[in-house]
């Protein structure tokens, strides 16, 4: 492609990317549909160019929805094994510690709230430090990522993207839940269901300690 086409999917891909994270992260087909709309639009706009939308250009932009959850699956995997105590081997004990581990985390969504040590009670849901650390890892790392270049669009951190961190942690936990420990790839073909149930379940904790303002709180400390 030419430069000035180059420069123009540079825009549209951003802004893409940006949109899913703050709207829709794992995008049904009408969703995903909108959110390039809107972001061809924006290119438009930045760049003062007037590209048609052909099947080969939009290919390079939805595949980022694929390649964003690929992303943080990547970066979680080795924090997942290590912050929860996952351990690879392939002795029996193990494998059950292993398998036994997983379905603690899963029930309840226990991986999502920080324990109190030496009495195992459960507290501070989304506190967990995992999850600040995957933000910062994914979002804020230098200048240049999104979080940081844009926090018109990610302050406070905008809860859809919340919600596919914890379905990203799942989908790591999930790989411990068999025999042994295997690769399971983050799709939103698999997993579209699942960011639903969280994305849910934070809008219901929203509801519920709306008076306390606990989750803008939350995700206000995120960004910062």
């Amino acid at each position: 492609y030419d430069n000035i086409t180059q420069e123009f999917m540079a825009t549209v891909i951003r802004e893409y990317c940006i949109q899913l994270c703050v709207w829709a992260p794992m995008p049904d087909h009408a969703q995903e549909t909108l959110l390039l709309n809107a972001s061809w639009a924006r290119g438009c706009q930045v760049t003062t160019v007037n590209l048609a939308c052909t099947p080969q250009l939009v290919k390079l932009v939805t595949i980022w929805g694929s390649q964003i959850c690929g992303q943080l699956k990547m970066k979680l995997w080795p924090l997942v094994e290590a912050v929860y105590g996952f351990y690879s081997s392939q002795s029996k004990s193990a494998i059950k510690k292993n398998c036994t581990l997983a379905e603690e985390l899963k029930e309840g969504m226990n991986f999502a709230f920080k324990v109190r040590l030496y009495c195992h009670i459960q507290c501070s849901f989304l506190k967990v430090l995992l999850i600040q650390k995957i933000v910062n890892m994914m979002w804020f790392t230098n200048k240049h990522d999104n979080g940081i270049a844009f926090p018109e669009h990610f302050k406070p951190f905008p809860h859809p993207a919340l919600a596919l961190v914890l379905t990203a942690i799942e989908c790591c936990i999930d790989e411990w839940a068999t025999s042994t420990q295997m690769d399971i790839t983050f799709t939103i073909q698999e997993y579209r269901n699942v960011f639903e149930s969280h994305l849910n379940c934070l809008r219901e904790f929203e509801d519920a300690t709306k008076e306390f303002r606990v989750l803008p709180g939350i995700c206000k400390k995120m960004y910062e």
